[in-house]
């Protein structure tokens, strides 16, 4: 079974419901094949808080609810290490992003797994340095 890291970008779709979505089936698909057991899913724990941040933010009525749907899939939380951060800095540093970005991908790395993610701008900047796949590319079907 193979491992994957999923960050805030992946982890909505699976809550918004709106199938005009960008993607939204190959979300879908990720998590319908970590629910038959073909798959890890994986994310920081970071992730509650950027999901929150948005689902209260564009979804203020049912943010509580969609939270709840989300927390119930007790999706794996990978704490970050001191390893982890230093990659982290070193990313900001030389690759131009976000912390919270890499948090993503120091855990996919650190837990030998792959990040899934649907933003393109992150992914062309670090597809060198680990294991990435943009959403759009992945092809669940022969992955899975």
């Amino acid at each position: 079974m193979k491992n994957y890291v999923v960050d805030a970008s992946i982890i909505l779709k699976w809550v918004l419901g709106d199938e005009k979505e960008p993607d939204h089936n190959i979300a879908m698909g990720i998590l319908n094949a970590w629910e038959q057991g073909y798959a890890e899913i994986l994310a920081p724990t970071l992730w509650k808080y950027e999901v929150g941040n948005f689902l209260g933010r564009a979804l203020n009525n049912e943010a509580s609810e969609k939270m709840g749907i989300l927390l119930d899939l007790n999706i794996k939380s990978i704490e970050l290490t001191d390893k982890m951060f230093q990659h982290c800095f070193l990313w900001m540093k030389h690759n131009s992003v976000t912390f919270y970005d890499a948090a993503y991908l120091a855990a996919a790395i650190e837990s030998g797994g792959t990040l899934i993610t649907a933003d393109e701008k992150f992914v062309n900047k670090m597809k060198r340095s680990g294991d990435i796949f943009l959403l759009r590319d992945l092809n669940f079907l022969s992955d899975f």
